[in-house]
């Protein structure tokens, strides 16, 4: 027997994207706006923040973890999460059905 089928794994799957997103529109709101370490010891003490050497590059898909194309920073934190939430589900989903092709090879 079974533990899920497919019907109780979509919903499973459903559920639990909804439950993580709806987590990211309440959490989101408390975050911090101070530099994070890596940021902070960059600046202080190696200093390569300061030089001009790291700059933004104009085609990054989301500079600064950002959504471009929305004016309200609490709207774009939010959405940047939630796409940052949608494709760590889809690199998930498309290594587990490599895994789960490659065991049916085996």
């Amino acid at each position: 027997m079974k533990l899920l089928d497919k019907k109780n794994m979509a919903m499973f799957i459903v559920f639990g994207l909804s439950f993580i997103i709806g987590l990211v529109f309440l959490v989101v709101p408390f975050t911090s706006d101070m530099p994070d370490g890596l940021e902070k010891v960059s600046e202080n003490t190696v200093g390569f923040l300061k030089r001009n050497d790291v700059k933004s590059q104009p085609h990054e898909p989301m500079p600064d973890y950002r959504a471009p194309g929305l004016k309200n920073k609490f709207d774009i934190e939010r959405y940047a999460a939630v796409i940052g939430v949608c494709i760590v589900f889809g690199i998930t989903i498309f290594a587990g059905y490599l895994l789960k092709k490659r065991r049916k090879n085996v």
